[in-house]
């Protein structure tokens, strides 16, 4: 009766293990594809470099809600931050590697 139930413990840990890592792989990085036009993969952005475009971002547009952050695609742009405005709108924001903002406009794919 002992084996039986540590072999029913040890399978539960273990799916229990295995769930919890494909939630943290999946939670990752929620706000970049990885996807370069080239069909290739960027390097991810670290999380200190994320939220700092991100904050740039917003001080820039206002209040919305970020849907995408990703490296520079744009000749001189190092990130590229799309935000849902609260008006409703898309806006992505192209930013230089200090984190300026280089220019802004409506999003497009």
């Amino acid at each position: 009766m002992r084996k039986r139930t540590a072999w029913i413990v040890g399978g539960a840990l273990a799916a229990a293990a295995l769930g919890g890592a494909t939630v943290a792989a999946a939670a990752g990085n929620p706000f970049d594809d990885d996807k370069a036009t080239t069909g290739g993969t960027q390097s991810p952005l670290s999380q200190t470099d994320r939220d700092k475009a991100i904050q740039a971002a917003l001080a820039k547009v206002g209040p919305g809600t970020v849907t995408d952050v990703e490296g520079g695609r744009d000749p001189g742009s190092a990130y590229e931050v799309e935000i849902q405005l609260n008006s409703g709108s898309e806006v992505e924001v192209n930013l230089g590697p200090d984190f300026q903002v280089l220019n802004q406009g409506a999003e497009n794919d």
